[in-house]
């Protein structure tokens, strides 16, 4: 008798311990988020008077800008060429972001110093002309921005004569790191008289890069080199280098600063030095 309820005992303290289970083991994942930050560079505007090229970017609809350049040039043209060896070139502008995409400009180069003359056959011919234009970027797709630009060179300075008018296919494209790419095609019918070998049908092609020098991409440095056709027959093609950089201060005011440099020393038409600076002031309505 004894043994059975033994049995029964050992029984009735088991079953408790077998009704026991194991707590399952809780784990914890851990997700880390890594962020990158790009340096931002969309709707960066570049300064049109300060750079040989052009970018794919139109003033936002409803922003007027007021600009100043002031310019300085040397060359080694000969003194027959009416050229002083250096120039001074003040040249106010306005720039309208007249609808989503489009922006028109005018702008009228004044020549100062040393009679106001402009380096050519005919001396200051053409001085405080008015060139007036558009900029259409017609396509904003992933593989880059294309635009076109159209200016008119009209002859209401110093016994100035006849129309000219450009037409400049342009190309930008921004890169993950905020670097931009650029390029220009242009062609140039010029039909005035203010040149005395005046080549008629003019072309070049112009590739440039700009990219951020601070962390919020509002100073960015730009570089850019063209190949163009002489203005004269009879030349070679004028080869330029433009670098420099444009700091956008506020949503406002914008600074610029270039510097250029001629390529070809022999050729009388192409500048050996020059230097621009750039003040714009926006404005909305």
């Amino acid at each position: 008798m004894k043994r059975p309820l033994s049995t029964v005992c050992a029984l009735a303290l088991a079953l408790p311990a077998l009704g026991q289970t194991e707590r399952p083991i809780q784990e914890t994942t851990t997700v880390t988020t890594t962020t990158t930050t790009v340096p931002p560079s969309s709707g960066f505007d570049l300064l049109g008077e300060l750079w040989s090229m052009q970018d794919a970017t139109p003033l936002p609809c409803g922003q007027v800008d007021l600009r100043l350049t002031g310019g300085w040039i040397t060359s080694s043209a000969p003194a027959n060429k009416g050229d002083s060896g250096d120039d001074f070139v003040i040249t106010p502008s306005i720039v309208w972001g007249a609808a989503d995409n489009l922006e028109v400009f005018a702008n009228v180069p004044s020549w100062v110093g040393a009679g106001g003359e402009i380096p050519g056959d005919e001396g200051n011919q053409g001085n405080f002309d008015t060139y007036a234009g558009l900029l259409w970027r017609f396509a904003d797709t992933d593989q880059g921005d294309w635009a076109f630009q159209a200016t008119t060179r009209i002859p209401t300075g110093d016994q100035s004569s006849g129309v000219d008018v450009e037409g400049r296919l342009i190309l930008t494209n921004e890169y993950a790191s905020g670097l931009r790419s650029h390029f220009n095609f242009f062609t140039y019918s010029s039909n005035t008289s203010n040149v005395r070998n005046n080549r008629h049908l003019q072309c070049g092609a112009i590739v440039g890069l700009d990219g951020p020098l601070n962390g919020d991409g509002s100073v960015r440095w730009v570089l850019d080199y063209m190949n163009r056709t002489s203005t004269e027959y009879g030349h070679d093609n004028t080869n330029l280098l433009d670098a420099g950089f444009q700091w956008k201060i506020d949503e406002c005011n914008n600074f610029g600063m270039s510097v250029q440099a001629g390529l070809d020393h022999a050729n009388d038409e192409a500048p050996n030095f020059g230097a621009k600076v750039t003040y714009s002031y926006s404005l909305t309505y």
